[in-house]
């Protein structure tokens, strides 16, 4: 087996390339008119990272009980944007295709994307 080798059963449902969303000002697409290629994203609270460390908080310390976010994005299958719930702290399992501009607060929220397809850096 090659270096580097992942077979089918262990690709299904695996992130195999991922980075942090700089900017929504133009909302958020790999490969922006390229392709369509599907990803998810976890939304990590700014204020619950400290020193690299992601902290959740404890019940007793919760200031606001944000469980997750409403953020209007178009999925792999649709035509349209529309609201998608994103719990916080988890990967959503929706195959999302473009996040909408400005749907979520990047002064508040640190957000990730990650992909099971190949990617190539962009040009």
């Amino acid at each position: 087996m090659k270096k580097g080798y992942v077979s089918d059963e262990m690709y299904a449902g695996r992130i195999s390339a991922h980075g942090k969303i700089a900017s929504l000002a133009n909302g958020f697409e790999i490969k922006p008119g390229k392709s369509n290629i599907p990803f998810s994203i976890i939304i990590i609270p700014k204020n619950s990272v400290e020193a690299g460390v992601i902290s959740r908080p404890v019940e007793d310390e919760i200031e606001d009980n944000r469980l997750g976010l409403i953020v209007q994005c178009t999925l792999n299958q649709d035509n349209l944007a529309a609201d998608l719930p994103v719990m916080l702290y988890e990967w959503t399992p929706a195959a999302i295709r473009k996040i909408s501009a400005n749907a979520i607060n990047l002064t508040l929220y640190d957000v990730y994307w990650g992909t099971g397809q190949t990617i190539t850096p962009a040009e």
